[in-house]
């Protein structure tokens, strides 16, 4: 019982160690990277030789907690405190709904279908997809 205990403590002081090693990592590449934009607007900030330059103290570390994970998965190491998820209750039957209420959707659904049409025929779905299509390509940058 108690390695138990000891070998979840040692995974979570890993997990905690190699979060914060590599938030470490991407802001120091982040920092570095933007004083390099400062000078070349078209700098790259994460290349491929940047990130594995910087990542690679920490790799043996996330080996170590992947190892470590897949030896406790191994070894049928878990939390034996940990809550358990409760199961949801049985969906109750709904209730018939009341003739009132299908009226009322019912007209909503017939007015939002003849306002649709007469968008459609007044010509406003050709100027909103014109806008639609404008908005697109300027966020792209082909406008």
């Amino acid at each position: 019982m108690k390695r138990r205990r000891v070998y979840l403590i040692l995974q979570t002081l890993l997990c905690i160690t190699l979060t914060v090693l590599l938030s470490a990592c991407a802001l120091s590449i982040y920092r570095e990277g933007a004083a390099a934009r400062a000078q070349n607007p078209l700098e790259s900030i994460y290349t491929p030789g940047i990130v594995a330059e910087k990542a690679a103290p920490i790799l043996p570390l996330l080996f170590a907690a992947v190892g470590f994970m897949i030896a406790g998965l191994v070894l049928g190491v878990k939390d034996e405190g940990a809550e358990k998820a409760e199961r949801l209750p049985a969906p109750q039957p709904r209730a018939a709904k009341p003739a009132n209420r299908v009226r009322v959707q019912a007209v909503l659904i017939a007015a939002a279908a003849i306002l649709i049409l007469a968008g459609i025929l007044n010509g406003s779905a050709r100027d909103v997809l014109y806008k639609a299509i404008t908005i697109c390509t300027e966020c792209v940058g082909f406008g």
